[in-house]
């Protein structure tokens, strides 16, 4: 591998080591935990290993400093406190700025100062906390994990050490059993010095997770042979061996151990039957294991279940942003498939229809796998606004404790990476306006920190996000006095809560007295409306006094493709969002009425919705202009509900979304266009866009 290639390498991981980093660093200040030190041990110790094989000699000398650091922390010689998090959180900057920009050397020294300052903790206090710590983890429940890596004959080329990786390992618990495979190992004289011949196995009993053991292998899963094997249950406890449990023969224990190979198992069952001995007295005789590991196995004869990891393998998010267009095509090459069936004869007709209909259940399936694959966790994407929490609450001398829930929730890359800028905004106003300081928090008779929530979870088919906040809530007062002094409201005008907390998301509105390096300029909650909605999303907003606010986002769970329903006015086709749509109905001539000041309305099951003819909003020319003669979708949008009166509805079908420019329209009820088994453009109808274009 070039220079540039491994640099290359090195630039991406280290990008992904930072970010991970970042979010450890913030987590070790809420928690000081040991498994949190180890992660982030390693972390250093790999950006220390990958940037002197890159050239980064810089980063390689400081992070080895840092990793000495990370060491006495380890062991408890130096405390976990918010000025050594405060002094990491820097030196990542600075790594950061070394790798991506420039090395600051005045910085680089300062830091390298306050890093050797650090190493003063008295060391026997420290041990005297390791001894403490050690007690306490004897008493949780261990793991076993069997841990097997065969590496490519390659991988010194990507700068990787696996011999790193195994002290990684052992860092987290103690080897019970190793075992080196020789079997790929060539003769002296026709080995390559710079090929990798290493192949072990060995059984680790560790406190930490199996996540922990998959970190360590986190940049070489994808092209080597690893598997992590957990064990556990074949090492569990005499009260679980009391209860019954169908014991196993020590010999398949150790096989599947990875103590002992089946060829090993073959030859001692072999001499057994010959000598009558005991199974494990051979083996050790003959010097497949240890009698340590031997009485491990008489002692837990328990059934095991295996668990294997899953083979996972990295794609360019390109290939799968050109399959699903791919697949695009195919669907509309299906929808002009079935196009031309309708207009065949009766039984060639069916037949085509019968054979269609198994292609669209494999098209749909197919849709699914490509759509599930670009799913991602929106974990990664919260954990990141821990440091932006931290670092603003500390600027405008707040407490603030950030809570993430749901970071499991997955929705399209797409749509993480457009959403992490409007979240930003919305933290940014809870801090600001929303938690109030610590000694206004305690006359109010909470908690002098504060928290707000970053929750994600799915629903009816879209991903909820919600930014929630226990500050002082929203000042109505305020917002009231604010749309006066704009003219945007009478001052003896009623209006209820809703309508005042519109106004918020309105351009340049802005209840701060003062313009300040946060807030107060009006750009910020309007910005974050046009972005959501960009994204076919919706914001609503639900505060209480002196509880907090809640923002929630409500975001589709993809940008790509959607359910429509089909619907005709005139000679134009347009599509609505089968999502949106609550009911469809010819209504009768009683049930339209006209209200001075908003247009027609419809009543709609003892509710009347605004009336919307669709041939008159986009000026074309309709079947029907009587509403009773003629169909109405009712459709909604958070808790605004329209009626929109169409001609004909045509059918449901899977529509493929092509973005429309701004140059074609700019009209917000159009959130873009699909293109139709016979060739023609239909346009996508903007549900809360055209709720909005309504009301204003």
């Amino acid at each position: 591998m070039s220079e540039n290639s491994i640099r290359d390498v090195f630039l991406e991981e280290a990008k992904e080591i930072l970010r991970h980093l970042e979010a450890d660093l913030i987590q070790l200040e809420e928690n000081p935990d040991d498994e949190v030190v180890h992660r982030i041990f390693r972390y250093v110790h790999t950006i220390k290993g990958s940037s002197g094989i890159a050239g980064f000699d810089e980063v390689y000398e400081f992070t080895h400093r840092l990793e000495n650091l990370l060491d006495a922390v380890r062991n408890k010689k130096v405390p976990v406190e918010k000025a050594l998090v405060d002094l990491l959180l820097e030196s990542m900057d600075w790594v950061a700025e070394a790798i991506y920009e420039h090395a600051n050397a005045e910085r680089k020294k300062f830091l390298d100062e306050k890093v050797a300052s650090f190493g003063s903790f008295s060391a026997k206090e420290g041990e005297a906390v390791l001894a403490r710590t050690e007690n306490v983890q004897a008493e949780k429940p261990a793991n076993y994990f069997l841990v097997r890596a065969s590496f490519k004959p390659t991988i010194f080329e990507n700068g990787i050490d696996p011999l790193l990786i195994l002290e990684d390992l052992v860092s987290l618990g103690s080897v019970e059993h190793r075992r080196v495979h020789f079997d790929k190992l060539p003769a002296l004289r026709d080995m390559d010095p710079e090929k990798c011949y290493l192949e072990w196995t060995i059984l680790l009993k560790t406190f930490h997770p199996r996540q922990k053991l998959d970190e360590a292998f986190l940049f070489v899963k994808d092209d080597n042979d690893i598997s992590i094997e957990d064990v556990t249950n074949d090492f569990t406890d005499s009260e679980r061996r009391a209860g019954g449990i169908q014991e196993r023969k020590v010999g398949e224990i150790l096989v599947r151990r990875g103590v002992i190979t089946e060829e090993e198992l073959d030859t001692v069952l072999s001499i057994q039957r010959e000598t009558n001995k005991k199974i494990g007295d051979i083996i050790v005789e003959k010097g497949f294991a240890d009698e340590k590991a031997v009485q491990q196995a008489l002692g837990d004869q328990n059934r095991i279940k295996s668990r294997i990891q899953a083979t996972t393998v990295r794609v360019e998010t390109k290939k799968l942003d050109t399959l699903l267009n791919l697949l695009g095509e195919i669907v509309i090459s299906q929808s002009s498939i079935a196009r031309m069936a309708e207009e065949l004869e009766e039984e060639q007709g069916y037949r085509l229809k019968n054979a269609l209909y198994g292609m669209d259940r494999i098209t749909r399936e197919f849709q699914e796998q490509i759509m599930a694959i670009r799913m991602i966790p929106i974990g990664p994407t919260f954990e990141q606004f821990r440091r932006f929490v931290r670092d603003v609450a500390d600027d405008v001398h707040k407490e603030i404790r950030l809570d993430i829930r749901g970071s499991e929730t997955e929705l399209d890359k797409t749509v993480i990476e457009q959403i992490s800028d409007p979240l930003k905004h919305m933290i940014r106003n809870a801090i600001d306006h929303g938690i109030e300081t610590p000694q206004e928090r305690q006359k109010a008779g909470k908690k002098p920190v504060g928290t707000i929530t970053l929750n994600a979870y799915h629903q009816e088919g879209n991903v909820f996000i919600e930014i929630i906040d226990d500050g002082r809530g929203l000042d109505r007062a305020a917002i009231r006095r604010k749309a006066v002094e704009r003219g945007l409201i009478k001052g003896d005008e009623e209006i209820n809560d809703r309508q005042l907390q519109e106004f918020l998301f309105m351009p340049g509105f802005s209840t701060a007295e003062q313009v300040g390096e946060l807030s107060g300029r009006g750009v910020g909650m309007d910005v974050v409306r046009t972005n959501i909605e960009a994204l076919r999303g919706t914001v609503e907003l639900f505060s209480e006094p002196g509880k907090g606010t809640t923002i929630r986002i409500k975001l589709p769970l993809t940008l790509a493709i959607i359910e429509g329903m089909l619907v005709r006015v005139g000679k134009n086709v347009y599509i609505i969002p089968l999502l949106s749509i609550v009911e469809s109905l010819q209504p009768v001539r009683d049930s339209i009425k006209t209200v001075e000041g908003k247009g027609e309305v419809l009543l709609v099951r003892d509710e009347y919705v605004p009336l919307v003819r669709l041939y008159q909003h986009f000026g074309i020319d309709s079947d029907f202009t009587n509403p009773w003669e003629a169909l109405v979708v009712v459709v909604e949008s958070g808790t605004s509900r329209i009626g929109i009166m169409v001609d004909d509805l045509v059918g449901q079908q899977q529509i493929v979304i092509k973005s429309l420019d701004n140059f074609i329209t700019k009209s917000r009820a159009l959130s873009g266009a699909a293109i139709m088994g016979d060739g023609t453009v239909a346009l996508i109808i903007d549900v809360h866009g055209m709720v909005g274009e309504i009301a204003t």
